[in-house]
């Protein structure tokens, strides 16, 4: 079946960060389909290479790299290295990101400045250096970030990672206006994806182990609806550049729940409210009330 996505990202080469695993391995995946040259680029090189090699192995062009988005230096070797090889860059997917749980003030700081790092430093050096070389190239090209629901409406005990994807948001739409004031051909595309199937709670648990109850509670139920409800990353990446070819700036994982996260958040601040009630997402998830609460 032909779609604009297949017919828009046919050729040209793609990166996508924080591709070895989740959305963005589903994202790399889809886009080999399609026809891209997709430099897989993670953390993980092994993860990464071996997620390449899948695509190859069934028709698709691909290279695996290893790079930390947290580390500028390692960002920028990365472009300079895709633009001599490829001389052009048609598609920038700037996923790579982490979760942590836990009340706020009870945060370690140095996992604060990790997820910050990640999360948000890594879309700006991202940024700082794939913009330049793709105004340079004058070729019509499109950058997507990775926000979240997370980045619409606020949650309980994941503090780090929604002020990282508030911030990735506004980032993108700053971007968007920056790219207008000079007259790049560049589309941008804000992707909010709500629950797609990952490993991004577990590796929460373990590289940053909370010691609150309910936060624990929290993250384990979340991590058994994900596995439960979440979508196929397969599936959710074909939704979402369907999205981006069409040229939106808002992608959507799910339609109809990313929809309703956004009017959430439009009408508490239209009508000034406070955050929601935590106890209520407490009680969907089954999640007991901490001891001495009422």
């Amino acid at each position: 079946m032909a779609t604009l996505a297949k017919e828009r990202f046919a050729r040209g080469t793609a990166v996508v960060t924080g591709a070895a695993a989740g959305i963005g391995k589903g994202l790399a995946q889809r886009l080999g389909e399609y026809g891209m040259f997709v430099v897989v680029a993670d953390i993980d090189t092994g993860r990464a290479t071996e997620t390449a090699a899948g695509i190859v192995e069934r028709g698709g062009r691909a290279e695996g790299v290893g790079v930390d988005v947290a580390d500028a230096a390692q960002v920028e070797a990365l472009a300079e290295t895709v633009f001599e090889r490829y001389d052009s860059v048609e598609l920038l997917i700037n996923n790579a990101g982490v979760e942590s749980s836990g009340l706020l003030w009870e945060i370690d700081p140095r996992r604060w400045q990790r997820v910050m790092q990640i999360n948000v430093d890594g879309v700006f050096y991202c940024l700082k250096s794939f913009v330049p070389r793709m105004i340079d190239a004058g070729a019509p090209a499109c950058i997507a970030n990775l926000s979240s629901v997370g980045g619409l409406n606020t949650v309980a005990v994941q503090s780090p990672y929604i002020v990282s994807k508030f911030a990735v948001q506004a980032m993108t739409e700053c971007l968007h206006q920056d790219l207008s004031i000079v007259g790049a051909p560049i589309q941008v595309s804000a992707v909010v994806p709500n629950s797609i199937r990952s490993e991004i709670f577990l590796a929460a648990q373990r590289d940053a182990p909370s010691t609150n109850p309910t936060a624990n509670a929290v993250f384990a139920a979340m991590q058994r609806d994900n596995v439960d409800k979440g979508l196929d990353p397969l599936d959710a990446a074909a939704h979402m550049l369907e999205q981006i070819a069409r040229g939106d700036f808002w992608v959507f994982s799910d339609d109809e729940l990313c929809t309703a996260a956004a009017t959430r958040r439009g009408r508490q601040l239209l009508d000034r409210d406070p955050p929601s009630n935590p106890r209520d997402m407490l009680a969907r998830m089954g999640v007991p009330l901490p001891e001495g609460s009422s």
